[in-house]
């Protein structure tokens, strides 16, 4: 009969499941939102740099792990990446075509059906796809 002693193997699981996985898990997801955040940074839609520079991101432990934020703070930030009015992405824009509203940066009333959206958050996770799962399957290679 052989017999093993298995408590230094459950102690190096213990120890990789506990405090090396979450940590390499932050790490991941770190590397991941700082790749899309750059991208949403160069392919957002920009006037005077303000939406450009609201772009940021957070890595949270949450309950159900590790999770990555990017986006603006920004009121009009989902409005530039959705689109509004008839271009709306989900098509869910106000139908009421035209409207009028006053710009007060031109001192003029403008008339429109809405801005095509500018999905540059979206895009910035498309084009990093392959990165970010590479991101994560070094977490079991290395």
């Amino acid at each position: 009969m052989i017999t093993a002693d298995s408590n230094e193997l459950e102690q190096a699981l213990s120890d990789f499941t506990a405090i090396r996985l979450p940590a390499a898990l932050a790490n991941a997801m770190e590397q991941a939102c700082l790749a899309v955040e750059a991208d949403a940074k160069t392919n957002c839609p920009s006037q005077d740099g303000t939406l450009r520079a609201s772009i940021t991101h957070s890595v949270e432990n949450e309950e159900g792990g590790v999770v990555g934020y990017i986006g603006s703070n920004l009121d009009y930030a989902p409005y530039a990446h959705q689109g509004t009015g008839i271009h709306a992405l989900m098509g869910n824009g106000r139908k009421q075509v035209p409207w009028v509203y006053y710009d007060a940066k031109s001192g003029t009333f403008v008339s429109t059906d809405g801005i095509e959206p500018t999905p540059f958050i979206q895009d910035a996770v498309d084009s990093n796809r392959a990165g970010i799962l590479s991101y994560f399957g070094g977490i079991l290679n290395g």
